[in-house]
């Protein structure tokens, strides 16, 4: 198959992943258009037509063809229409967005693992979608380091990517390659939920680093996760791996994972544990904890992640008893009922499914009967 040529990309979100990604296509020669929902995360960036950028892309400036608050504006015409804004923006996102889309247009969340709540939202908010897809991460660790400056410090190595429906994979990864050539494609929507490893370390080391969050700053990723911490995530680790696996999904370890993607070294890799993929991380060594709780560690990382893990189990009919655990003290922790707002059966699309009638929507696109 010949791929359908993607020129023109509009990128949905000016955070740190959709200014990473607007540098770095831009940089490639696309035409980028980026919107933000915030005047003030814009009008940075818009006072120079672009975005400085630093770390692993070099050194430069990358000028955008487009900034803008207006999301209609930045979709009218685009080729793929990329959004990049955190799990817990995207139903307010896919709401803002759909009456803007047209059916030859690709949407791809990029981080996606939300399964079917983003084309579901479009849907039902009347927007006309065509392929819809998405990859199970950011394609970089970045942070801003100014409001109109971005810090890549790494590529990911690979994207676990999923198309709905799946079986429609082989085309659309074909288009989508000429954007990220490091896709890996998967079966469903399934294998890019899982992969989402955030969900098993942000919180659990937030939560056991509580105190120090509150009265000091430290480097969050090395010497906030102890050995006694990274147990903790270990556990989790089992249990993502355990509900996966029931239902179908093949995906690796937390220290083969990182390894792969290249946010570890062969130590962290070979070491096994949580704590060895940390104390190995080069991009990850000088993370800063967060100033406060009321962060996206437990503001997304618990709601659309761990619930939504938890909530897969009671499909697979897997228990989950750590991470309804964390989900509960986070919860406490955080003043916030994650459970209830969070990313469950229903919001998900599968609602009172089974694990067989689940599969074969996200591989078809639709259940017999249902």
């Amino acid at each position: 198959m010949i791929a359908v040529p993607i020129k023109t990309i509009a990128i949905i979100g000016a955070g740190d992943g959709g200014c990473a990604a607007a540098a770095q296509l831009a940089q490639r020669g696309f035409d980028i258009r980026l919107y933000g929902r915030s005047r003030a995360t814009t009008e940075p960036l818009s006072a120079t037509g672009g975005i400085e950028y630093e770390g692993a892309l070099g050194e430069g400036f990358a000028p955008l063809s487009l900034i803008t608050n207006d999301a209609g504006t930045a979709i009218a015409g685009a080729d793929l229409v990329l959004i990049m804004v955190p799990t817990h923006a995207h139903e307010d996102v896919a709401r803002t967005i759909a009456p803007h889309i047209a059916p030859r247009q690709v949407v791809m969340a990029a981080p996606g693992h939300t399964l079917l709540l983003i084309p579901n939202t479009i849907r039902k908010a009347g927007g006309r979608l065509g392929i819809y897809c998405d990859s199970s991460s950011l394609p970089f660790i970045c942070r801003k380091s100014a409001p109109g400056r971005i810090n890549i410090t790494r590529a990911a190595q690979i994207l676990y990517f999923a198309v709905f429906p799946g079986e429609k994979v082989a085309d659309v990864a074909e288009d989508v390659r000429q954007v990220f050539p490091h896709i890996e494609p998967t079966p469903s929507l399934l294998h890019t939920v899982f992969p989402y490893t955030n969900a098993i370390h942000h919180p659990p080391a937030l939560l056991l680093n509580v105190g120090r969050v509150e009265s000091t700053a430290g480097d969050y990723h090395h010497d906030g996760i102890t050995p006694s911490v990274g147990r903790l995530i270990d556990a989790l680790d089992a249990e993502r791996l355990a509900v996966a696996a029931a239902l179908g999904v093949r995906i690796e370890p937390l220290p083969q994972f990182f390894f792969r993607m290249g946010y570890t070294n062969e130590a962290g890799r070979d070491g096994g544990t949580a704590y060895d993929v940390f104390h190995n991380s080069e991009p990850n060594r000088w993370i800063k904890a967060p100033a406060t709780i009321d962060h996206r560690f437990l503001n997304e990382d618990v709601p659309y992640g761990l619930v939504a893990i938890a909530e897969l189990g009671h499909v697979a009919q897997v228990p989950t008893p750590c991470a309804d655990a964390v989900i509960e003290i986070a919860s406490i922790v955080a003043g916030r009922s994650y459970r209830r707002d969070g990313l469950t059966r229903d919001r998900m699309g599968i609602g009172a499914m089974t694990a067989s009638q689940v599969t074969t929507l996200l591989r078809t696109g639709h259940i017999a009967g249902i």
